[in-house]
Order: C-alpha cells, then structure tokens, then sequence
C-alpha cells in the first residue's frame, strides 16, 4: 500500500490547466492528473453514438478527466524549388517530390480500422536520391503563420483552464530517416555503408529541424512543444540515441525553453535502457510512457532513472481492457513502487482501446477524484 506519507495530499481543488502545469513542473497537485486518449477517430468509431457525438470536451467531462489539447504550430514551411504531387487510390496514397535534381516517390498505405497511415515505400533509396532529399532541407523557410497563431489565441481563450494545450514541430532526423524516409534497416545499412554521407544529410536535416523547432516554440499559443519521436530500442541502437538523438534534442529543447514553452519528448517505444541520457536532454516530460507488455518502462523506472522528467504514461491499452477492480489495483501498484507522485500524468499511453466502454473510463475517473483521501 502507498504510505501515507507518499500520497498526493490534497489541496484546494485545482482546475485541470493548474493541475496538468503542477504536474509537469513537478509540484505538488491536489490529485493525480488523468488524461485518457479517447478524442480521436480511432476510439470514437467503436463507440455508441451518443458517446460518439460528444465534443471533445464534454467526452473529457464525462469521464472526469483532465484535458490535453491540440494547438497550431504558428509556423509554416515554404519552398520555392521543392513541391510535392499526392495521388491517392484507394487505401494507398502517393507522394511524388520535385526536386531539380529529379524525383522522391514515397507510398503510404491506410489502415481502414485506425485511420492512420503507414510507409510500405521509403523516398530514400539510392545514393543519387540522397542530393535529391538535400533540398527538401536548404530550399526552404520557416514563417509565422497568421491564420494559426488568430485560430491558436481563439482555441486558448476557448479552452481556458479546463486544459493546456501541446503542439508538435516535427521529428529529429535519425528518428525521421528511420520512421519516413529510409526505413530501419536501411538506414542502418547506409550509416555503415556510407557514412559520411548520411552524416553530412543528417547535420543539414539538423539546421533545418532545429530552425522549425525555435519557429513554432516562438509563434504557438501552446503551452508544450513536441518532438515527435517515437524512440524504441527495437529501432534504434543507445549509441545511435547518444550520437544523433540525442544531441540534436538537447538543441531542440534548449530553443523551445528560450522561448518560455515546455518541451515535451513522444517517445513511445522501448526506452529504459536510454532513461539516464533522456534525463540529460532540456525537457519536462516523457509522453507515452509505456509500461510492459507494448513498452518496456515502468513508472518507478522513469521515476529513478529520469527524475527530472513529468511520466506521461503509467500504463497501456491491454490494461484497460481489464475488469475494474484490477485496473484501479494495478494503478496503486505502479504509484506504490514510485519514490514519489509528482512528475506523473496518468493516461492509456497509446490511444485509448475502443474495447474500453467510455463509463469504464468514467468510473476510473470517479475513483481518482477521491484517490488522495481515499490511499
């Protein structure tokens, strides 16, 4: 059991945005936060349609759960030499990129269930397609966005306290070659093969990325800038996470930080082994921390191993297809074995299972808004 002198001691009830900023920061909260990924198509579709048909905000209201919100970026990137051709068929989409020194065609295909799409052809291929990818980084310019930043103030003053807001300005390079680009395997392949080549692409991704990143931190009205990772140790070795990820987000973040914005790293994957080094990187939080058996991380590991950084995770979605009773146990469990309860968000780390009804999410909620009296 949780000791009394560990629990989250309640206070003066705290409006979500107040209890969302205490958590990042590491203060104290009056109760544990609760944010479960249930605004998204991939759930909603799977659920009755008076569930289904409710805002945003009032699915979060229903099940007592605190509110992270999308923003704008505030920024846009144009080219002048660089465009892009998307044809879609079916459930396969293909983008075609012009570039003047010939053509990158990459093809995404659609899960029909989830809605998302997913490389089944990288645009990297060859050595020749490595020039070609150089421009999409030197022929282009980073601005503010006029129509972004009006619509993100109108979003903030319409969300108010009931949340904070998040945006995300892209994904650094490896992680980028690996998940869009080059694929895995060949990215791995090429770093041996050729690497001072693949380098030399990755430091101008670099300049590239890190002028998108002090962009949006500058002209979001979010309150946390993203860098969507997606990190795994089943993708990427701790060496290559220290010799380009690394460095490169430790970049990332000190910019978002000049600019008063929280960054927040979406590593979703299997990362304890990689905990120490993420600790170093300039940033408030882990997002999607995921616990076994999709992840590889608990939260007494982040916890211990990154003390500095806000867990945004705690389970995952097998969990929540459990009965209730043993939900609610596993969930003291994990905080019992934590040194403290501050630096914690707890949500279903990935999205929301549509096997869980919305009143299950609803009576976890009910029973969190007790937990610190009732622990």
């Amino acid at each position: 059991m949780i000791a009394a002198s560990d629990k989250i001691h309640p206070t003066d009830e705290m409006t979500s945005r107040q209890r969302l900023l205490a958590a990042y920061a590491g203060r104290e909260v009056d109760r544990l936060p609760y944010w479960a990924k249930v605004a998204n198509s991939t759930w909603r579709l799977s659920q009755s349609d008076s569930t289904r048909n409710l805002s945003d905000r009032e699915l979060l209201d229903y099940i007592f759960a605190d509110g992270i919100f999308y923003a704008p970026s505030g920024a846009v990137t144009r080219a002048t030499r660089v465009s892009t051709e998307t044809t879609r068929n079916n459930n396969l989409r293909t983008v075609v990129t012009h570039t003047p020194d010939g053509d990158l065609v990459a093809k995404w295909a659609n899960d029909p269930y989830t809605g998302s799409w997913h490389p089944v052809e990288f645009p990297l291929k060859t050595l020749q397609d490595i020039q070609r990818l150089r421009w999409c980084y030197t022929d282009v310019k980073v601005e503010p966005d006029a129509k972004q930043i009006q619509d993100g103030r109108q979003g903030r003053e319409r969300i108010g306290e009931r949340g904070i807001l998040i945006t995300g300005w892209g994904t650094s390079p490896l992680m980028d070659l690996v998940q869009h680009l080059l694929g895995p395997v060949n990215t791995s392949l090429m770093l041996f093969d050729h690497p001072r080549k693949l380098d030399e692409l990755i430091e101008l991704m670099h300049g590239s990325c890190l002028a998108r990143a002090k962009a949006v931190a500058r002209n979001t009205t979010a309150d946390v800038v993203v860098s969507s990772e997606n990190t795994s140790t089943t993708l990427i070795s701790p060496r290559q996470f220290e010799k380009y990820c690394f460095t490169h987000l430790c970049d990332y973040g000190r910019a978002i930080e000049a600019e008063g914005k929280m960054h927040e790293l979406h590593m979703c994957g299997h990362t304890r082994v990689l905990l120490p080094t993420i600790d170093r990187i300039p940033a408030a939080s882990i997002e999607a921390f995921t616990s076994p058996t999709l992840g590889n991380t608990r939260l007494a590991d982040g916890r211990t191993a990154a003390p500095s950084k806000t867990l945004v995770g705690g389970t995952n979605v097998n969990v929540w297809l459990w009965p209730l009773e043993r939900i609610k146990q596993y969930i003291l469990d994990e905080l019992a074995a934590c040194p403290n309860h501050r630096h914690v968000v707890l949500t279903t780390a990935g999205v929301a299972p549509p096997g869980c009804p919305a009143e299950k999410f609803r009576a976890v909620g009910e029973w969190i808004r007790d937990i610190a009296v009732r622990m």
